[in-house]
């Protein structure tokens, strides 16, 4: 298994917490995004930090969280910093920048650690790599849906324009996105309108609004590289599953590759973004055509929500002889704790690679926020997604 690590540089730290308003384009409501996952969400990769300095809210880190880490195989951070406030956070990590730590974030950072001299990845860098209409600078055009962009102003013409067949309509600015947030999906005219009223109301007149076909793939795959300065690491494909279209639930693993054409243009992708001075974790969404043609539909320069199922999982299976790793996502009213003990059995059989953890019962000493839930997510481990799938319903009964 890789760590962090081993895929950034070596006076790298990672401190994840961001904003409300960095995510806006992250979840479908920003409105209804509860504080505490501004918390727990960074802290899906506290399994994989290895060595490097990791950053993660008391509530991420209990010694219930860390024990199950043991169980299930994964590595303590060697250097964990625990914090209970966004101030004590940004405080210990604009710290751990004046002695030359280089900091390593996912969905944007917090306002006071926006030093381009203190951050891996500057953020202006970042957010013109992960801004959707910057695709065509590093994918070639025939690797690309026909698109248009359209300011927002201009959607309307879009009505009165022969309907030519389903399109996504996506965010194109300097925004983080993820998720399927930032897309919407248009199967006929009237949702069309839907969409158009929806961004008008949202988004500011000019800003920007790709319109794409749906070029159908019969697979879409998350493909995941390391972008380092002297190499570029593949670490894998997931197949991405989807609720409905543009809407993501999770991610699929087996130890089949994808097509070897898919793998070289991933490569490929990362090797622009190499010379752009992008250094790091990176993941694209890439769809498998029945031509043999694969098309890029959104480039993520960060760790993403499949980074430690391809971390980990490769081994898990192997290690198992099972097949496939499916994600799943549990909430709960109650402590963490319970939530591990009705894992427990399958984690110390080597079935479960944990990603986010989170008490909701420490997180309320610190914010009473009565949204705040306990979490579990990651990824288990079976011989088919069905059996997967059905694993996931029976223990979300039990929470």
């Amino acid at each position: 298994m890789k760590t962090l690590d081993r895929l950034y540089p070596g006076n790298s730290f990672f401190c994840g917490r961001t904003t409300r308003e960095v995510m806006r384009w992250n979840v479908v409501d920003v409105d209804a995004l509860p504080e505490y996952r501004l918390d727990a969400s960074p802290a899906q990769l506290l399994g994989f930090a290895g060595d490097m300095p990791f950053f993660a809210h008391e509530a991420a880190c209990t010694p219930d969280a860390l024990d199950f880490l043991d169980l299930c195989g994964l590595p303590r951070p060697k250097s964990l910093h625990s914090y209970r406030t966004v101030h004590e956070a940004a405080a210990n990590a604009a710290e751990l920048m004046l002695q030359g730590g280089r900091m390593v974030y996912n969905f944007g950072v917090l306002p006071d650690l926006e030093s381009a001299d203190g951050l891996v990845t500057p953020l202006h860098r970042y957010l013109k790599l992960n801004a959707k209409s910057h695709l065509p600078e590093l994918v070639d055009a025939g690797h690309l849906p026909p698109r248009e962009l359209h300011p927002v102003h201009a959607l309307g013409k879009l009505r009165s324009k022969p309907w030519t067949g389903p399109v996504f309509l996506k965010v194109a600015g300097a925004v983080s996105n993820g998720g399927g947030a930032a897309v919407r999906f248009c199967a006929e005219p009237a949702d069309l309108d839907v969409v158009i009223a929806e961004f008008e109301q949202r988004l500011r007149p000019d800003d920007t609004i790709i319109i794409e076909k749906d070029c159908a793939p019969l697979r879409s795959w998350c493909a995941g590289v390391a972008i380092l300065d002297d190499e570029i690491n593949w670490l894998g494909a997931s197949v991405q599953l989807f609720r409905k279209p543009a809407v993501q639930k999770g991610n699929l693993l087996s130890l089949e590759n994808p097509p070897e054409i898919l793998r070289q243009l991933a490569l490929d992708i990362a090797a622009r973004a190499r010379q752009s001075g992008y250094r790091g974790i990176a993941g694209f969404d890439i769809g498998e055509t029945a031509d043999g043609n694969p098309i890029v539909f959104d480039l993520n320069f960060r760790p993403n929500s499949s980074t430690g199922l391809l971390l980990a999982g490769p081994a898990a299976l192997r290690a198992t002889g099972l097949a496939t790793a499916q994600s799943f996502y549990f909430r709960h009213n109650g402590p963490l704790a319970d939530m591990l003990e009705i894992v427990h059995k399958d984690a110390a059989a080597g079935r479960i690679i944990p990603g986010s953890m989170f008490d909701a019962q420490t997180y309320g000493r610190t914010l009473d926020d009565p949204t705040t839930r306990s979490c579990l997510d990651g990824w288990i481990l079976a011989e088919t997604s069905a059996e997967a799938t059905s694993w996931i319903r029976s223990i979300r009964t039990r929470m």
